[in-house]
């Protein structure tokens, strides 16, 4: 028992670290993750912030997740809306903060933000499904998919065309691109080559299951 407040600080962690590498991508302005550049482009025709917008993307994925025949307990839809709720607030937190230190104009700069954020993720997203039992909604989405297809790469393929193609229909119409560019394909074809890097370093000792705080 004195082990899960030690998983428990190790995944908030991860949450944390997975909102501030976000916001350095988001604030390198040379794209960012699938999901928070659909987040960004639906800032930009709502009246709501990234972050906000980023909670409404992972509601509807609980949906998604639900139609494809995803069982959920009222309880872990509750903790990981909780989840999605926290990491939002947090990602409009640091997009703030960058905002009133320093904000990069410089490409070499920028392009420092970028690698920064994208392994600030890789860190988070290990230590996230080591130290974690409940997870954000679009990745109860991917699992969805990688069991439907009953392959993940095309499930995560499949995943991953939603929130670009959200971002791709938003573009066209307002002729305004936000949120997708080159660090967005770095993201979709790298970010599981450093997580694999950072699996072998980072290894934290998880609490037996039925010690677990549980869905």
């Amino acid at each position: 028992m004195r082990n899960i407040p030690v998983n428990l600080l190790w995944f908030m962690c991860s949450i944390i670290l997975n909102a501030l590498g976000n916001s350095f991508m988001i604030t390198s302005n040379l794209g960012s993750s699938p999901w928070a550049a659909a987040g960004q482009n639906l800032a930009f025709i709502l009246p709501l912030s990234t972050g906000a917008c980023i909670i409404i993307l992972n509601f509807f994925s609980f949906i998604l997740s639900y139609l494809i025949k995803t069982k959920f307990t009222l309880v872990m839809i509750i903790k990981s809306m909780a989840l999605t709720f926290v990491f939002g607030m947090f990602i409009d937190l640091f997009v703030y903060l960058h905002h009133i230190m320093y904000v990069p104009e410089n490409l070499w700069i920028r392009g420092l933000y970028s690698l920064i954020g994208l392994n600030l993720m890789a860190i988070a997203v290990c230590i996230y499904f080591q130290s974690g039992s409940i997870y954000l909604p679009s990745d109860y989405l991917l699992k969805a998919f990688g069991k439907r297809m009953k392959n993940y790469t095309v499930g995560t393929m499949i995943c991953t065309s939603i929130p670009l193609s959200i971002s791709i229909v938003i573009i066209l119409f307002q002729h305004h691109i936000t949120g997708l560019g080159i660090s967005t394909f770095l993201f979709m074809f790298g970010i599981g080559f450093l997580i694999d890097l950072y699996n072998r370093w980072i290894v934290i000792d998880k609490v037996p299951q039925q010690n677990m705080y549980s869905a």
